[in-house]
């Protein structure tokens, strides 16, 4: 058996592939499962596809070919690297195979466990102490956790999901501060980030995507009076804070809004940020296959340029969600981008 060294370790010639892969034939992908004691390095069969969404578990999809050496379960976990840097690290929770012994693998990163739902109460605490204590109830591993002091009311809620925690914390923060924070997992780690600190110096314009879409509506997630409601102690008694804008409402008529206050204190200051946070048309841009780079983030920003019609985008713009897709050696992404914030 011809055999090679690599880190101190023997391997067969014949099943050890990397150490004899030369420049030109190199995998620029490779995906990594690791059930029990061993590691496997998988050959895909079709794309790879990485979904990254804001908010949301990172989802990766593949598919391989069942054999008799390869064995793995849910659970397991799963390494995606592009160049040698890690795109993707999560576990294994579906497997679906068909008559020809091909298997749909489905996975997700650590966030999925933040999908959970429980009762929960909290003290007044700033967003990165609530980020920190969520992590370690759920026994999750952190990376670079942004410091932000303001303290936060506190909260006691039911049947909410931690993920939702964190969103509400974050649109907290935002409105006493004016800073955006961005959760995130990357290789393994939950990341809480300034968005100030995600913006990359990549352009792009619809030149450089095989194909685009632009969409602007009035007909979902956008609201010209909020009604944020609260009941007292008093029976049958509901006070509501109305906050609203005369001026779209005459253009577009009146689209509403209503929930109940997360501080009655503060109603008519949530008002007026769910106010200017809704109030105007939403803008979606997609970008399909643009050239792949690992920096598309949700809640990372890239600069846009396009002319389309009577509208100029020139500025930057939040990535909302980044589907990445792996084949044939080669990196391609879609991009979902909030245009309703160009100016």
């Amino acid at each position: 058996m011809e055999t090679v060294i690599k880190n101190k370790t023997a391997f067969d010639k014949s099943e050890y592939r990397e150490v004899f892969e030369t420049e030109t034939n190199k995998k620029r992908l490779r995906l990594y499962i690791k059930s029990k004691l061993k590691v496997y390095e998988v050959n895909c069969v079709d794309e790879v596809v990485i979904d990254k969404e804001e908010f949301c578990a990172s989802k990766l999809t593949f598919y391989v070919l069942k054999d008799e050496t390869i064995s793995f379960n849910q659970g397991d976990g799963v390494s995606v690297k592009y160049d040698g840097e890690v795109l993707f690290y999560g576990y294994v929770f579906s497997k679906m195979r068909d008559k020809k012994n091909l298997i749909k693998v489905e996975c997700y990163d650590q966030m999925r466990y933040m999908k959970n739902r429980r009762s929960y109460t909290r003290g007044k605490l700033s967003l990165s102490e609530v980020v920190r204590k969520l992590a370690d109830d759920c026994a999750l591993h952190t990376g670079e956790i942004d410091s932000c002091r303001e303290l936060l009311p506190a909260v006691a809620a039911d049947n909410v999901s931690l993920l939702d925690v964190v969103k509400r914390a974050c649109a907290e923060t935002r409105r006493m501060t004016g800073r955006r924070f961005i959760l995130y997992d990357e290789g393994g780690r939950l990341n809480l980030k300034d968005e100030e600190k995600l913006v990359t110096d990549v352009l792009i314009d619809f030149s450089g995507a095989e194909n685009y879409t632009y969409h602007d509506t009035i007909d979902e997630g956008v609201y010209n009076r909020i009604e944020l409601y609260n009941d007292t102690k008093r029976l049958n008694l509901r006070e509501v804070t109305i906050v609203s804008d005369k001026e779209t409402m005459a253009e577009w008529g009146t689209l509403i809004l209503s929930k109940k206050a997360d501080d009655p204190i503060r109603a008519k200051e949530e008002g007026e940020r769910l106010l200017e946070e809704y109030n105007r048309v939403k803008r979606e841009i997609v970008l399909k296959r643009v050239m792949g780079d690992r920096r598309f983030l949700p809640g990372c920003s890239v600069m846009l340029r396009a002319i389309m019609g009577d509208l100029v985008f020139n500025g930057f713009v939040r990535i909302k969600r980044a589907v990445h897709h792996f084949k044939n050696n080669l990196y391609f992404a879609d991009l979902y981008v909030d245009g309703s914030e160009v100016q």
